[in-house]
């Protein structure tokens, strides 16, 4: 099912690809006494909320893109296909266990986003070579059944969350040294803009996008080379939330550091109860390779009213986040 074919499935919809949303559910361990009979009803929704929620989505019950590639993705288990370095890169849990296994055993295969990029090629060849296998970059039957023995007893954590860590240890700790992307929605142009002037005044490098779809979002944050991308929602309650990218075996220790004062400044300059930070799996911290955050920043009124002080807030935070960004 290609990504444009993707219907946006809810609560009260009945259709074939209903069935298909719960025979697939079922698949990926969730609703297994859930009966495939079409009708997207509240344990339907139930058991897409659960999924979310392990997959690090927005939990909503409602069954859209992100969630049905998810769900694609959970189909996959390491040993099912060979796996190799292709265009379009392929996507799965099994390029995520590989990631995992590999850098669990100190092969740096990159961030355990379960994307077969140029880090997991180079580092699925350096496996075989130091295994005595053929050192094609392809993780077939041999190189699979090779990995599981060697890591069967290795425990969950990788280096490049180590290598990441002190990369940006040794980084610029001065604002004028920073490269920092802003992507917001339209209505958040004004407290966007506010933050980018002020950010410039202090010497950084700024680039701005407003309503850009999430895959560009990240494909221009990455072709840049920035230091940070942060992105900035508006919320339709009264709360706030931070996130940044975290999965089995990988947390991203900027964006933890980033999100964990975003999360303490934020709050304070709108006049409402903490944050919610966490840790997710949401395509654009996913794709992106720098720090990154994602804030559901509040309600539009409720910003406009603070513009300036919350302006100052993320302005102070990012400053923060630079003299230890990790």
């Amino acid at each position: 099912m290609a990504d444009t074919q993707l219907p946006i499935l809810k609560r009260g919809d009945e259709s074939e690809d209903v069935a298909l949303l719960q025979q697939q559910l079922a698949t990926a361990g969730f609703a297994l006494a859930l009966a495939a009979n079409g009708s997207f009803d509240a344990s339907t929704a139930a058991a897409v909320a659960d999924f979310q929620a392990s997959r690090g989505l927005t939990v909503d019950g409602i069954c859209g893109p992100h969630t049905w590639i998810a769900l694609q993705e959970a189909s996959w288990a390491l040993g099912d296909r060979n796996l190799y370095l292709s265009q379009p890169m392929l996507r799965g849990d099994d390029v995520a266990e590989l990631q995992l296994r590999l850098g669990s055993l100190g092969f740096d295969a990159g961030r355990v986003d379960g994307i077969f990029g140029p880090n997991t090629a180079d580092a699925v060849q350096e496996f075989q070579v130091n295994s005595g296998l053929i050192a094609d970059a392809v993780c077939g039957e041999d190189t699979t059944a090779s990995l599981k023995r060697m890591s069967a007893r290795v425990t969950p954590a990788t280096v490049a969350a180590v290598r990441e860590r002190a990369k940006l240890q040794g980084a610029p700790r001065q604002m004028t040294e920073q490269h920092i992307m802003i992507a917001s929605a339209s209505t958040m142009a004004a407290v966007a803009g506010e933050l980018a002037t002020g950010l410039r005044r202090s010497g950084a490098t700024v680039s701005e996008i407003s309503d850009w779809p999430e895959a560009e979002r990240a494909d221009e944050a990455n072709r840049l080379t920035v230091d940070v991308y942060l992105g900035l929602l508006p919320s339709e309650e009264e709360a706030c939330r931070v996130a940044y990218f975290a999965t089995e075996g990988f947390v991203s220790p900027g964006g933890h550091r980033l999100a964990s004062i975003l999360g303490q400044r934020i709050p304070a300059a709108l006049g409402i109860d903490g944050a919610d930070v966490r840790g997710m799996r949401l395509p654009v911290l996913r794709h992106t390779r720098m720090t990154a955050v994602q804030c559901l920043v509040g309600p539009p009124g409720l910003v406009q009213a603070r513009l300036s002080p919350l302006a100052r807030s993320i302005e102070g935070g990012l400053a923060s986040w630079a003299t230890r960004p990790a």
